[in-house]
């Protein structure tokens, strides 16, 4: 008993030593400066806590990150809507909340001033309403709840495109239908005892790729939407998806603004290193890859919903030197990358008549 009780100090020990450096040196999602920005809201789940700020700091970059009175990343508050004055709410996951830059560097911003100066009449405001980690369904309910009372003219929804199977059985969510209060409470405390600790997170990421690997599937559960021969959870992914859309869509009509869905890539999809990599482990699991297959999924499956949809792949494409838009060590947007997507979306609402003012 004894032996058993030291081995269990030891273990103790062991772990409180890595996991205080890991937040000292790490910085990953499960710091204490980044947990601070977010609350639980019943309604919502996790979202940004209003007035939170923190530097979050890793080996790629240090941000300075301030939420406002309102609840979004911004660091002016959002009052009642002047004459005059139109505003666009982006909807989205950590690809548009975009913790890896300063404020001014996000797309949103840089799209802000682009309106500005294209339109200098009238005073314009693009809404970072991106919540790290937000799925369709967490976006319909951020708008529902929160992002709407900005009185938006024009609500940008930014889909990543390799999200479908994460929402493939979260069809009741949508419905109305929770899961057993029991088992939902059982999960939650583990995801958030997961999340709460640096160590147990690379813990949880090796189990998963090894699972994987003995199972024979693809690397990351975000490939499986560009595989040739796709499971049936994409499918049912990209329905949920649809209809989470639809309701933000219907959602907004329903206050005179419009709405429009904007596609975003994968890294791979633009960095040929990334891509090669993949697609080898992809097909050493029996796989293979499609390179923007993903893509092709989300705009044939959200076509039917009838709004403006603008692909940002072309324009990243298109870019010279292209590993430079995505960080080495994550997914996100470097901030040549955020001004290339700017440029885009300025030139998408320009021509898809979304500047233009709504009719009366």
């Amino acid at each position: 008993m004894r032996r058993a009780l030291l081995i269990i100090v030891i273990l103790a020990a062991q772990f409180a030593v890595f996991e205080a450096g890991l937040r000292v040196y790490g910085g990953s999602e499960a710091s204490p400066a980044f947990r601070s920005l977010f609350t639980q809201d019943p309604r919502i789940g996790s979202r940004p806590k209003a007035g939170a700020h923190a530097r979050y700091t890793t080996v790629e970059f240090s941000t300075d990150i301030a939420i406002n009175a309102q609840g979004v990343r911004d660091d002016q508050p959002i009052g009642p809507k002047a004459p005059g004055e139109r505003r666009i709410v982006v909807l989205g996951d950590s690809l548009v909340f975009s913790v890896q830059v300063e404020v001014q560097q996000t797309f949103c911003k840089l799209l802000e001033a682009d309106l500005q100066r294209a339109h200098p009449s009238e005073r314009w405001r693009v809404i970072n309403a991106g919540v790290q980690g937000y799925s369709p369904i967490d976006q319909w309910n951020f708008y529902r709840y929160v992002a709407d009372q900005f009185e938006p003219d024009v609500v940008l929804v930014v889909a990543s495109v390799f999200n479908a199977p994460a929402v493939a059985d979260k069809g009741p969510v949508l419905d109305g239908r929770m899961p057993a209060a029991p088992e939902e409470a059982r999960t939650m405390f583990v995801r958030r005892l997961v999340r709460s600790s640096m160590v147990l997170q690379i813990v949880r990421s090796r189990y998963d790729q090894l699972g994987e690997r003995l199972k024979g599937a693809v690397p990351e559960p975000g490939l499986l939407t560009y595989l040739a021969d796709p499971p049936a959870r994409v499918a049912q992914g990209l329905e949920v998806t649809r209809r989470a859309l639809g309701l933000i869509a219907d959602r907004a009509a329903t206050r005179g603004a419009r709405t429009a869905i904007v596609l975003m890539p994968a890294r791979f999809q633009v960095n040929d290193t990334d891509y090669g990599y993949l697609a080898e482990a992809t097909r050493q699991a029996g796989g293979t890859l499609i390179r923007d297959a993903g893509t092709d999924r989300y705009r044939d499956a959200l076509a039917p919903l009838g709004v403006p949809m603008f692909d940002l792949l072309p324009a990243l494409k298109a870019q010279p030197n292209r590993a430079n838009l995505f960080f080495e060590r994550n997914v996100h947007l470097t901030p040549r990358g955020h001004r290339v997507v700017a440029d885009a979306l300025l030139q998408f609402l320009e021509t898809s008549g979304l500047t233009a003012p709504p009719p009366r």
